[in-house]
């Protein structure tokens, strides 16, 4: 089987903001519409796996006392041991020694928790020389937003090229969000299978990052073009191999 290329869209052509309420739910519908048919189809796929699990189990229960089979092809006897071991609980002990328990590897904020007061008796308290206690934490940044990049104007003397300086890779040109971000919902889209309004929820509440709905779908938009390098070599790969890569 050989992958065929995806169509060429047009991408920059699409702008959800101009398409309208109507537009987007009409997408809406569609997909719910087709979200009930494949549900639909999978609880009639879980009732046919049922039932023949269930025919299954019943013909391999069978023996010579409970039908037509002769005694010798019940096979030999044997006692069921599993029953007799005590059953032993999954998962590590409690209290074992964790994998992540001393740390990452590498501390980005160092943190001193300072006491000034005994919690007691609300007297001073003197920091002793020894039995400092240390502990990593892996927790997610507060405020994601790291700041704004000031790209002067510059000219040159000698040739007269005159010109701002580049952005950092992960940025684009009068675009308020970084690659990072666009991995990020690309995966949340098509990885986690969220619709458009939690891919929101998600970025806004967790994140605290405010989006728009004709943001989100640049962001997508953004994710889907630098993907589209790679789909193309992985194709070219393919059919160099004869569809080797597809089976």
């Amino acid at each position: 089987m050989t992958i065929q290329p995806p169509s060429e869209l047009n991408l920059s052509e699409i702008d959800p903001e101009e398409q309208g309420a109507r537009y987007w739910f009409e997408r809406y519908c569609e997909q719910r519409a087709e979200t009930e048919r494949l549900n639909q189809r999978v609880n009639e796929l879980e009732e046919q796996f049922e039932s023949l699990n269930e025919k299954l189990r019943k013909l391999s229960e069978r023996t010579s006392e409970t039908s037509s089979h002769p005694p010798s092809s019940d096979g030999p006897k044997k006692r069921n041991r599993d029953k007799q071991k005590p059953q032993r609980k999954r998962g590590p002990k409690y209290n074992h020694p964790g994998t992540t328990r001393n740390g990452f590897g590498w501390i980005d904020h160092p943190l001193l928790l300072d006491v000034q007061r005994c919690p007691m008796c609300g007297g001073e308290v003197a920091r002793q020389p020894k039995g400092t206690q240390r502990q990593q934490v892996a927790e997610l940044v507060p405020d994601l937003v790291e700041g704004e990049y000031e790209h002067p104007l510059y000219r040159c003397p000698a040739c007269g090229w005159q010109g701002y300086a580049e952005l950092p890779l992960g940025c684009r040109e009068g675009f308020s969000y970084g690659g990072r971000l666009s991995s990020v919902v690309g995966w949340l889209g098509y990885g986690g299978n969220l619709s458009w309004s939690k891919q929101r929820y998600v970025v806004e509440s967790i994140f605290g990052i405010p989006m728009s709905q004709g943001s989100l779908a640049k962001l997508h938009q953004w994710f889907c073009e630098a993907l589209q390098p790679a789909l193309r070599a992985l194709v070219e790969m393919d059919s160099t191999t004869g569809g080797a890569l597809c089976r």
